[in-house]
């Protein structure tokens, strides 16, 4: 009898063979492919949990609001610190503090404070050994430093305030338009053209475009500061006004003025007869020379903050 139906089914049927192959059919062996719906679900669910796990490794200290950064304190109720509605924390680098309707204390490293007024937005933007700076959004900020020049810095929608270690109260509007009231010590206005120096005892106006606001002494003449603030605005006549009505405490303004637009010659003029040009220095040499117009700036200063020491000692 021939077992080529055992080896490879042909030749004629075996019929015990048969029989056994029907008995263990049932245990045969059949490749099994993972169902797509399994496999695809298995997929999407590994894919969420991945995404979870990094969203908690890496969710930011901005919906902590703790850790490193500037202290604050809300006064009169909580303030917003990112996302978070809280009575004090930490303002991180990155992060947004809103004081709403409430107003708040933010400490400026271990250098100063900052008292912060109702709906006033700042978000701390470096914080560090070599500087410290906030981006003022809106509102009030009440600053107090002391520290070595220009580790501390101020940015608003127009202009860069740079601490030169002083005291100042500053507000801007969500145009960027504002004004800044120097205290003590003295601060630099980074606008458009050049930087404005503005001593204690001064303040300014802050103009939408990075456009210059002169510094103007308290309590000048309200006739002298109207020229100035419609030279501001462009108003044809006011720089002639200014120069008119200008007198010794009007020094600051004039030579803020000559540093940014170097062309005005009748300005530098004008500043020569209200006042005393340090030694070696004159009006045409003035004229022509950058550093000496701020030498000359430099004296002018520093003559404000001392007349300011003296007044309010």
């Amino acid at each position: 009898m021939s077992d080529d139906y055992l080896w490879d089914g042909s030749g004629p049927e075996d019929k015990d063979v048969a029989r056994l192959q029907a008995l263990l059919a049932p245990l045969a062996y059949t490749e099994v492919k993972p169902r797509r719906s399994l496999r695809r679900w298995w997929l999407s669910g590994a894919l969420v949990a991945a995404a979870a796990i990094a969203a908690v490794a890496l969710w930011p200290r901005a919906s902590r609001c703790d850790g490193e950064g500037f202290r604050f304190t809300g006064v009169g109720g909580a303030v917003a610190c990112g996302s978070r509605e809280l009575a004090s924390g930490v303002l991180p680098v990155g992060t947004t503090l809103d004081t709403q309707e409430h107003t708040a204390e933010l400490a400026i490293a271990e250098i100063g404070t900052a008292q912060l007024g109702a709906h006033t937005r700042v978000r701390l933007d470096r914080t560090g050994a070599e500087r410290h700076q906030l981006y003022l959004e809106r509102g009030t900020m009440h600053a107090k430093v002391k520290a070595p020049p220009r580790l501390f810095s101020v940015t608003t929608p127009s202009t860069e305030v740079t601490d030169l270690g002083c005291e100042y109260a500053i507000a801007v509007d969500e145009d960027g338009r504002g004004t800044i009231h120097v205290q003590a010590g003295k601060v630099e206005l980074d606008m458009q053209g050049g930087i404005v120096v503005a001593p204690a005892g001064t303040h300014a106006a802050i103009h939408s475009g990075r456009r210059p606001g002169y510094p103007v002494a308290d309590g000048t003449d309200p006739v002298f500061e109207a020229a100035v603030a419609d030279y501001e605005r462009g108003v044809s006549g006011a720089l002639d006004r200014m120069l008119a009505a200008a007198t010794a405490s009007d020094a600051i303004t004039l030579i803020n003025l000559v540093i940014i637009e170097p062309g005005r010659v009748e300005v530098l003029r004008r500043l020569g007869e209200i006042t005393l040009a340090p030694d070696g220095i004159t009006v045409d040499l003035a004229t022509r020379d950058a550093a000496t117009r701020s030498l000359w700036r430099e004296a002018v200063v520093n003559t404000q903050v001392q007349i300011d020491n003296m007044l309010h000692p």
